[in-house]
């Protein structure tokens, strides 16, 4: 019997995944993960912004996880084993909001089950501005990102890319044989200085 439907969609272990993530990098991973867990809460309260708190409780638990590493080692190698949790976990995460287990993967439904995410899930206070929405083509921005906001407050930007790629990822094992994800030049996402990020799916041939 399926645990999830078309209203009810997963929601990953993203502990577990962190853990696993972890363990092929560092010594005593499972120490470091309790200790980013007991201590998030008063890491979180240090945060002075009105976010929404499904936001926060992902979000800024990476970005915990990304300043404890670098107190440990150095923030290049930090960074990179963030990038190694992120990614695994955000496309869990994008593959439960895209409902790839519960519906087909077609063209519609990709539409359909992202402007739904962004309406309703943790980034819904995002800012997105449709150009484009055909047959053929499906071409948004995104004025604002919870994501470059949280992680600029912090001074840790440099984590807003790894969203990017996440999103890379998802669109383009989406349905890689029909669709290819580009965002229409170099430099159109925020953090490579753009005032808004662009997003360009489309059918192939």
């Amino acid at each position: 019997m399926k645990k999830t439907n078309s209203d009810i969609i997963a929601k990953p272990a993203l502990p577990l995944i962190f853990l696993g993530c972890l363990k092929g990098y560092i010594s005593r991973p499972v120490l470091f993960l309790i200790g980013t867990i007991l201590t998030f809460k008063g890491f979180k309260k240090t945060i002075e912004l009105d976010l929404p708190e499904d936001f926060l409780n992902s979000a800024a638990f990476m970005a915990w996880i990304y300043l404890r590493l670098q107190k440990k080692i150095p923030q290049k190698k930090a960074f990179e084993i963030t990038r190694a949790c992120i990614v695994v976990s955000g496309l869990s995460v994008q593959q439960a909001n895209f409902k790839n287990v519960e519906e087909e993967r077609t063209f519609e439904n990709l539409i359909k089950n992202q402007q739904k995410a962004n309406k309703e899930g943790s980034t819904r206070l995002n800012t997105m501005e449709i150009i484009e929405e055909s047959g053929k083509k499906y071409e948004f921005n995104v004025t604002r990102c919870l994501f470059f906001e949280l992680y600029s407050y912090l001074n840790i930007p440099e984590l807003t890319s790894i969203m990017c790629s996440i999103d890379n990822a998802i669109f383009n094992t989406y349905l890689p044989e029909k669709i290819i994800f580009h965002r229409n030049g170099l430099n159109n996402t925020m953090p490579s200085g753009a005032m808004k990020c662009r997003f360009v799916v489309e059918k192939k041939g």
